[in-house]
């Protein structure tokens, strides 16, 4: 006996595109880091190479310390940063605010 064929509906309302991370951070070259959650336990230490990338999720960061900071790129909300305001010696050290962009990290 021959299946009775059932009706499909297809919808042409688009597909949401999921949010950008709330921090990411692509490395172009090798980079030490160290990224702590807001209540200061580790996230992560450990040397990145070339190609890696770490993404995090909004809240989930709260403060980061980046080696060779000049062979990362560094973006919030899909936009780069500049990290120029927390850069000392090739090293950025800062904090993340509750909406997600870098601050201080000695506030």
């Amino acid at each position: 006996l021959p299946r009775k064929r059932e009706p499909v509906a297809a919808s042409m309302a688009p597909v949401p595109k999921p949010a950008p991370a709330a921090r990411s951070f692509q490395f172009e070259g090798e980079s030490w880091v160290q990224f702590y959650a807001p209540d200061g336990s580790t996230l992560e230490k450990g040397l990145m190479k070339a190609g890696d990338r770490r993404e995090f999720a909004a809240g989930q960061l709260g403060r980061a310390v980046v080696g060779n900071v000049s062979d990362v790129q560094v973006q919030h909300a899909g936009q780069p940063v500049d990290m120029t305001p927390w850069l000392k010696s090739n090293v950025a050290r800062f904090a993340v605010s509750s909406d997600g962009s870098p601050v201080d990290a000695t506030k």
